[in-house]
């Protein structure tokens, strides 16, 4: 039996009886009549019988939300006193959920395109029959199905120890201290429990039997076992350990940093009390089990799942308000691999091809090239991308042989980081650690080498400011000085003992020098720029008159003498205290930029909606970059903090250098991606933009929708082509100067792109003949949706929205309270019942964000939605969904602001565009600069519908009107419709082929 094939094998509703016969149970495919389980609110379209184990019966259905329809439907099966095995499939994502109709409902859910190895776990538990019957499997199941992966629960566990910690923490501390004390507590045991794997610490028990040890005596945990083994053991050489320290036995030195007193715990001298630290021994570390193995160790806790851990162990709001997520290695690996070979074809002046076959063969050019990249993630967060890093070069360098010596030195040359958070650079360095620990082949203590200081490699710091706005970052005349930074930080990287503290007070002495340098560089370019502007205000215009110190000059004049002011400040504090005083890029790495920039910029930056800064951050972006700049008005239109990045991105390589980041697909197609996608485009070279949507909610642990670019900061060649894939294979994509002008970017590959670039430059625009609206938004729908049947019936309409639109048509589901007249104008007073309703509503109502005054009961958005003949559209759907509303009965649906609309002077209008956007080449056309959202949906907006193409002509097409007719009544007109379609637009058979592999197929949407 091999269920991960079979599993694999999925790809239909239909394909899942094979799965079941897989697992040794009676396939089968029978349709369910549909007035079994469709009743109540939640329908489920169509279920089938697909296998049976003895008595009990395996169901499956189709669906969007799998997780959500498998426990729905076994809720059903539950609740009626059945017992039954249930499978939702989502054939577009290829996600599949299995649940138990039996007591708890437990279920699991797979991603089908890489399924993970507990979930096969666990689903391969359901093979065979077990003795005892129907009940007896169903218990089985349960207990498959209930089998939560470690990782998982060590995530849960982890956060809920961590919690208890900090809450714990004696005396008065600010939450954000509380909570980043317990987590380096917590981090430093959790190494000391992987490294207890090596059989470094004198025996598989050495912890859990310390803690008994100091328990049976009486003792503090904290005070009397952690600490002397934190800062008088680990942290100290053999020859200069205390009694006490020696007492622990054979204790490797491990140096590095992890086992140094951090400044908080110099601050607030606080333990940990006992019961804390043995509840988080006994519930946390002993109940699981430890490796330093990276990947495939079913059952054990891995280093590869810290980074799930760093994801978790931030609170939810936090999350969300930095933008984090973990990163999955294997998409790591891919954007790791396709950035390699842009920088090694770039250096050696080749193709990408012959550079991948290069980088496989490991020809000495190309490891010389690897061996002496910088390499750099602005947003270390877990340190996914540098850990990648380092087993990428670690292997280009030797391969398997002397990896652990090979590792020490790409963390020495290679690597670098910064992050603004202290807890992801602690966990980057303990990522880096375990990695380099993993490949040490000592068996005995003395022999363990002392891990590499990287503190000054991975820094704390704020990689889109400095607080001076330094962005002069040539150092004049400090060759030297930068030679010296580099090799005095290769030197504090493997430093240990009493040479160590002196080699970083020189280190720090020089990097002050740097930022001397670079404050002396800065304040020249400012004061020559002061000349200027008083020498500009002392010329002559075109008139002979005196130019004077006019409203821009002085304005200018006042911001350069503000920042020189700055700058002295700077170099006066710099001067008393000896030390930079915040992170900047050219100090810090003086001696990268000395040598023009890094030669790759990668990473996962933050992802934060614009709505989501704070007011102050977001004037400072916008004055600091220029590619992140707001749009417009309203929801959507400011940009992502990932697209500040990017350009920080860019400006951080060297000329040649390679950024290549993972960051949120909607910058493709956003308006607000605009300024982005034009430099992107004009002055680099786009090596590969991917758009990764489909399938990526199963990769990570957030609903997020991921584009990578590769990039290089180099001119592209005439007639370049830009991949539409990491991987090189596959059909090239389009010219990149067909990328330039700030247009959404087609990613469909080189064909589709052709097509469908065709389509728009030979016809005129939708939007040139008519306006696309939002449709009408209440500001709170709990009041005006589903209002009491017994109000007055002329103010009762049925609303439409989103889901409730189909091709040709809408259901009606949801009434609406109508305050308004037939042509949308607010009613100057309502009557008794709908008066006395909205009564105690009033102070609600009034508070509403779009409400400007007028009678307190109005809806915004009206009149467009309300007109005579109209054509509605789904904002969110798989796929375009267009249904005219012409009818007299039609006067009564209201479309909401989760549909668009648009008015149009007649009913054959109306029925030819519902026609017309209903095509299969029109909604390729839209899916493709759609916005893209969860499980495979997008957003139809405005703007995307806007710029599809409408021929002259094709709205009085008789045929349209007449195909769209049948459509209403219930006809099948899709083909029909397409070859209408496909002549108005100049489709040749070849063109009608490349856009049908594209085609959705399934109509319908999320709201």
């Amino acid at each position: 039996m091999d269920v991960e094939n079979s599993l694999r094998s999925i790809h239909l509703l239909s394909d899942l009886p094979r799965l079941v016969a897989t697992l040794g149970h009676q396939p089968l495919w029978e349709e369910v009549p549909d007035e079994a389980w469709n009743r109540g609110a939640h329908r489920i379209l169509k279920v089938w019988a697909v296998g049976r184990t003895r008595e009990l019966p395996w169901f499956a259905v189709e669906s969007r939300a799998p997780e959500r329809d498998a426990a729905a439907l076994a809720g059903r099966i539950s609740r009626r006193g059945g017992v039954g095995m249930v499978l939702a499939l989502d054939p577009e994502v290829r996600r599949l959920a299995v649940a138990l109709g039996f007591e708890r409902l437990p279920s699991i859910a797979l991603d089908l395109t890489q399924p993970d190895p507990e979930a096969i776990a666990s689903l391969g538990k359901l093979a065979g029959l077990p003795d005892g019957g129907t009940l007896a499997f169903a218990a089985k199941a349960a207990d498959a199905l209930s089998a939560e992966p470690v990782g998982r629960r060590f995530f849960r566990e982890f956060r809920a120890t961590l919690d208890r910690l900090a809450a714990g923490l004696p005396g008065p501390m600010p939450a954000d201290d509380r909570h980043s004390l317990a987590l380096l507590q917590l981090t430093r045991v959790l190494f000391l429990y992987f490294i207890q794997t090596k059989g470094w610490l004198g025996g598989e028990r050495f912890l859990s039997e310390q803690v008994d040890r100091c328990l049976d005596r009486g003792r503090k945990i904290h005070r009397d076992l952690l600490r002397p083994l934190f800062f008088g053991t680990l942290n100290r050489p053999m020859g200069s350990r205390s009694r006490i320290a020696t007492g622990f036995g054979p204790i490797p030195f491990l140096n590095g940093g992890l086992f140094e007193p951090h400044p908080l715990e110099r601050r607030f001298r606080a333990d940990i009390p006992n019961g804390l630290w043995l509840d988080a021994f006994e519930q946390l570390f002993e109940r699981f089990h430890f490796t330093v193995a990276e990947r495939n160790c079913a059952g054990l806790v891995a280093p590869d799942m810290l980074g799930r851990v760093f994801e978790g162990v931030m609170a939810p709001e936090a999350r969300r308000a930095s933008g984090t997520f973990y990163t999955p290695s294997t998409l790591v690996q891919k954007i790791l691999e396709a950035a390699l070979t842009a920088l090694v074809a770039s250096r050696l002046g080749c193709r990408e091809s012959e550079a991948e076959r290069r980088i496989a063969d490991a020809d000495a050019a190309t490891v010389q090239v690897l061996s002496s990249i910088t390499l750099l993630d602005p947003a270390v967060g877990s340190g996914a991308f540098l850990l990648g890093a380092l087993e990428r070069l670690s292997t280009a360098a030797a391969g398997r042989s002397d990896s652990a010596l090979v590792k020490r030195r790409v963390l020495q040359h290679n690597l670098f980081g910064v992050d603004r958070s202290a807890a992801a650079v602690r966990l980057t360095e303990l990522r880096l650690w375990l990695a380099v620990i993993a490949e040490d082949p000592a068996e005995r203590a003395e022999a363990v080498s002392p891990l590499p200081n990287l503190d000054c490699l991975i820094r704390q710091g704020d990689s889109l400011f400095d607080p001076i706005g330094l962005t002069r970052t040539s150092i004049q005349g400090a060759g030297g000085l930068a030679d010296e930074l580099c090799r005095l930080r290769r030197e504090v990287v493997t430093a240990s003992g009493s040479s160590k503290q002196a080699l970083l007070r020189r280190l720090r002495t020089h990097e002050a020098r740097a930022l001397g340098a670079t404050l002396a560089t800065a304040e020249a370019g400012y004061r020559s720029d002061i000349s200027e502007c008083v020498l500009q205000a002392r010329t002559n215009d075109l008139f002979g008159h005196r130019r004077g110190m006019d409203r821009e000059l002085h304005c200018r004049l006042v911001e350069l003498r503000s920042r020189l002011r700055q700058l002295r400040q700077a170099g006066r504090r710099l001067a008393r205290d000896g030390d930079v005083p915040w992170f900047h890029y050219q100090s810090h790495f003086a001696d990268v930029f000395a040598r023009g920039g890094f030669d790759l910029v990668i990473g996962n930056p933050p992802w934060l909606r614009s709505e989501a800064i704070p007011a102050d951050l977001r004037a400072r972006l916008a004055g600091r970059y220029r590619w992140w700049r707001a749009t417009g008005r309203g929801y959507g239109n400011g940009p992502d903090l990932a697209v500040a990045f990017v350009e920080r991105g860019v400006e951080l390589a060297g000329t040649g250098g390679v950024m290549a980041m993972l960051v949120p697909a909607k910058i493709a197609t956003a308006r607000y991606g605009a300024a982005a996608r034009h430099e992107l485009a004009s002055k680099t070279t786009l090596h590969a933009v991917a758009d990764l949507t489909r399938g990526s909610g199963s990769e990570f642990d957030a609903t997020v929708y991921p584009m990578a670019v590769v990039a290089s900061r180099t001119m592209p060649k005439p007639g370049h082509r830009v991949r539409t894939t990491l991987a090189l294979t596959g059909e090239s994509g389009p010219r990149q100067t067909e990328l330039r002008g700030g247009g959404p970017w087609i990613l469909l590959g080189e064909r589709v792109g052709r097509v469908l670039a065709f389509m728009e430059g030979e016809h005129p625009r939708l939007s040139d003949t008519m306006v696309c609206h939002l449709g009408v938004k209440t500001g709170l729908n709990r009041v005006f949706l589903n209002p009491p049947i017994d109000l007055e019936p002329e103010l009762l309409r049925w609303a439409v929205r989103g889901r409730d639109l189909q091709p040709f048509g809408c259901k009606r589901r949801v009434r609406l309270l109508w305050t308004h007249d037939p042509a949308g104008h607010v009613r100057r007073e309502l009557p008794p019942r709908a008066r006395t309703y909205l009564g105690p509503y009033e102070a609600e109502l009034r508070a509403r964000r779009d409400y400007q005054g007028g009678p307190w009961w109005a809806l915004f958005r009206t009149r467009p939605a309300v007109a005579r003949y109209r054509v509605a559209w789904s904002d969110l759907a798989r796929t375009l969904v267009a249904a005219p509303l012409i009818t007299s009965t039609d006067l009564e649906l209201v479309p909401l602001n989760t549909c668009y609309v648009v008015a149009v002077p007649s009913a054959d209008r109306a029925l030819a565009l519902a026609a017309w956007l209903n095509s299969t080449w029109l909604r390729v056309a839209a899916r493709a600069v759609a916005v893209p959202a969860s499980g495979g949906y997008a957003r139809f907006n405005a703007d995307v519908v806007a710029r599809l193409p409408l021929p002259l002509g094709a709205l009085g097409d008789a045929d349209l009107i007449r195909l769209s007719r049948a459509g209403c009544a219930g006809t099948e007109v899709q083909a029909e419709i397409d070859a209408v379609v496909a002549g108005h637009l100049s489709l040749s058979s070849s063109a009608q082929r490349a856009l049908r592999v594209l085609v959705d197929g399934t109509a319908g949407d999320r709201r």
